[in-house]
Formats: structure tokens, C-alpha cells, sequence
């Protein structure tokens, strides 16, 4: 057994962590079939800045070319936070399971572990298990107040750091239906965060619920219609879900509602060269005095992406997205085969206090253009460029957005 004393500063226990764990997943490497992929990284967000830096990717493969596991240590540096080390690895033990281990610590304050775990197939394919646990600080949060209205120069920082894991059992029933019970708990803390020409959350936003963290354990049911001819890749059907949230605060003895949907249409051409991808979401958020971070919010990768993540915050959102993804070319780069996409998209949506007070203003209208990389049937690279109100956003990651 390894021990990393805790003596040790915790920034070295970090670059620690980060050159063990590459000690034991490189001899590995060089016993499998295993392909290197070089890969430069920008990246820039409201939220985080400009992230630069290099990434070398390990994809390890059968002889069949399918690719069961991923290494990709990157050496990251940002003007907030300073040098970032990240290690992850992604496994496919099969196509209805896969798994993440992800380590980052900056040479700062900012720092992520998370584990997760899928299984489709759980039980004799009886269930459909997701498992994850997470444990992070980042400095360069922000928050713009509550509302669609909130403006730009009332930006704040703050760090957060958040301990919260969380799992989720679902029943396959008939018709393509999926009902599951999800619980997560959340121990939220605040701080001052490092972009330092940025005000404090705490000195303008002062009797804000939430403003110190807190501590909330999140009760959930869902109920999901799938039809897609593909969990990853997907060029056909339906994948839509309804969903219901009880939230506790015990840090302040409330609790609150959450309630929601998500549909997501997939159209393809015959020749599976065009696929036009449609979403519509949308959640209500109910209770007293319900803490910020729990509120409904949408911005960043996966909703508005001419913004950084949780721009606009507030009871309520509606949320739509369109985008077509292009099939260019077929290529075996690197030692396997690849499909290359380009994905012009819109995105639409805003928050709200009330549904009945003017709903059709003040919505951000997001254009933007993707690129995507894919190794069938389970790999998705992905980089995003967004244009908002606010300027260019870009977002560098793994899977689909929706």
C-alpha cells in the first residue's frame, strides 16, 4: 500500500499524485496496442479565461481497432489559476459499460478528483447503473445575480469547493422505457476566488441564500423514453426524460422542488452524412429562500455555449438547441479509424421568476460552429465555438453535447 504523507505541502502531494499515477498507467501502454495522438489545447470561457497548453493522448486498442482505454495526461496553464497537471482515463470494458478516472491539480488552490462509473447492462441487464463521486475547489467562479436581467458589470468570483457524490439505479421497462431513483448529496463552501480584478461574491451580493454554501441532500425520479439506434453515436430517434426533485438544506432546515424535461430528436439522411439534432428542455425550481447554487441556471459546454458555465441562474429556464452535424470525411489516422465532423449550431434559451412575465424577451441567441473527431463506437472528441452578447467562447471535451 502507497501513502503520501500529509506533511507534504499539498501542491507537491498533487504533482505527486499526478507522477504515480503515470508510473503505473504508462508501462501498460507499452505492452498494448497502443496508439499517441499529440494534441495542442485552447480554450477560453467567461468563467475560466484562456487555458493553453498540450495534451498527449494514449488510446489503447484490440486487434479489431476498438478502443478499450484512454490515457491523457495535459500540462495546462492559465492566467488565474497558474499551471494546471491533469491525468484521465477513460475505460470501455465493453459497450454498455465504461468508467472515468480524473485528477487535476493546479500549482495554485484548484484541484478535481472524480470517479465515475456506467453500467447499462447491470444485473443481468436487468438495471442501468450510474455512480459518481467528485470532490473539487475552482477559484475562477462567478456570479451575475439572480434573473434573465442580470448584467455584465455586476460580475463577482468566488471559489467553490464541493465535496458530492451521487448514483443512479434505473429499471428497464416495456415500450423503451427506463424509470430510475437518483440520490446526491452536496457539501458546498465559498471563498475568495483568484480573479482578482473581479469583486467578491460575499461583499456585493450580501444576503444572498447559499451565500456561505450549505450542506443539501437531492432526492430524484425519472422516467425516460429511449429509441436512439446508438448510446454514443446516435443518428436516429427519440431520447427524451420527465423528472422530479426533492431537495434538503440541512445547513438551513428547508427544502425545495425541482421538476424538469429534456427531449432531445435525431434525423438522419440515408446515407447517415447529415444528422440534424434537435433539444428541448426546460426546469422549475420551487421553495423559500432556495440556496443560489441550487437554483435553475443554464450557460457553458452542454446548454448556452456563447457563455461560460451558470451565466444566468434563477427559478426557471427554457433551453433549445439545433445543430447539424456534417459528416466530412472517414480517415485512419493514428492507427484507427475515425469519422470527421463539422456541426454548425444555434442555441436559444433564457431563465425566468415567473413563466408569465414577458416570456418572450430577453432570450440569448447563441450561434456557433463544432467540430468533432470520432472512433467508432464509443470515442468523441469535441471542440465548441459559441458567439454571445458577451464574445467568443470555446469549449474543448469528450461525448456529445446533447
Amino acid at each position: 500500500m502507497l501513502f503520501i504523507s500529509s506533511g507534504v505541502r499539498p501542491v507537491y502531494r498533487g504533482i505527486l499524485a499526478f507522477v504515480l499515477f503515470a508510473t503505473l498507467i504508462l508501462p501498460a501502454a507499452a505492452l498494448a496496442d497502443t496508439e499517441l495522438i499529440p494534441l495542442p489545447v485552447y480554450a477560453t470561457t467567461r468563467n475560466g479565461g484562456d487555458d493553453m497548453g498540450f495534451m498527449p493522448v494514449f488510446m489503447f486498442k484490440e486487434k479489431s481497432e476498438y478502443v478499450y482505454g484512454i490515457f491523457a495526461p495535459s500540462y495546462i496553464y492559465n492566467g488565474n489559476t497558474g499551471t494546471n497537471l491533469t491525468l484521465r482515463y477513460l475505460g470501455y470494458p465493453s459497450i454498455d459499460r465504461n468508467y472515468r478516472i480524473f485528477i487535476n491539480r493546479s500549482l495554485g488552490v484548484d484541484q478535481e478528483y472524480t470517479v465515475e462509473y456506467w453500467d447499462d447492462r447491470f444485473m443481468g441487464g436487468k438495471v442501468k447503473l450510474f455512480a459518481r463521486a467528485t470532490y473539487f475547489k475552482d477559484s475562477t467562479y462567478r456570479f451575475f445575480g439572480l434573473t434573465e436581467s442580470s448584467r455584465e458589470v455586476d460580475e463577482t468570483n468566488y471559489t467553490n469547493n464541493e465535496l458530492s457524490p451521487e448514483f443512479s439505479l434505473g429499471w428497464y421497462l416495456q415500450n423503451n422505457l427506463v424509470f430510475a431513483f437518483g440520490e446526491k448529496f452536496r457539501w458546498v463552501t465559498t471563498g475568495r476566488g483568484k480573479v482578482t480584478d473581479l469583486p467578491f461574491l460575499k461583499s456585493r451580493f450580501r444576503g444572498l441564500p447559499g451565500l456561505d454554501g450549505g450542506t443539501v441532500q437531492l432526492h430524484r425520479l425519472s422516467l425516460t423514453y429511449d429509441t436512439r439506434d446508438d448510446k454514443v453515436y446516435p443518428s436516429e430517434g427519440w431520447n427524451a426524460t420527465v423528472y422530479g426533485e426533492v431537495g434538503s438544506v440541512y445547513s438551513e432546515g428547508r427544502t425545495f422542488t425541482r421538476a424538469g424535461f429534456d427531449a432531445r430528436r435525431y434525423i438522419s439522411s440515408s446515407d447517415k452524412r447529415y444528422t440534424t439534432v434537435l433539444r428541448a428542455s426546460s426546469q422549475v425550481t420551487g421553495g423559500k429562500d432556495v440556496p443560489f447554487f441550487e437554483k435553475s441556471w443554464i450557460g457553458g459546454e452542454n446548454t448556452l455555449r456563447g457563455f461560460g458555465n451558470f451565466r444566468y441562474r434563477d427559478d426557471a429556464f427554457v433551453l433549445f438547441n439545433a445543430e447539424e452535424r456534417i459528416r466530412l470525411f472517414k480517415a485512419h489516422i493514428f492507427g484507427v479509424w475515425s469519422d470527421w465532423e463539422v456541426a454548425p449550431f444555434i442555441d436559444c434559451g433564457r431563465v425566468y421568476s415567473s413563466f408569465s412575465k414577458h416570456p418572450f424577451r430577453e432570450f440569448q441567441v447563441n450561434p456557433g460552429i463544432g467540430f468533432r473527431a470520432i472512433v467508432p463506437p464509443n470515442v468523441v472528441g469535441r471542440v465548441d465555438f459559441g458567439y454571445g452578447k458577451e464574445g467568443l467562447t470555446a469549449f474543448v471535451g469528450l461525448d456529445f453535447p446533447f
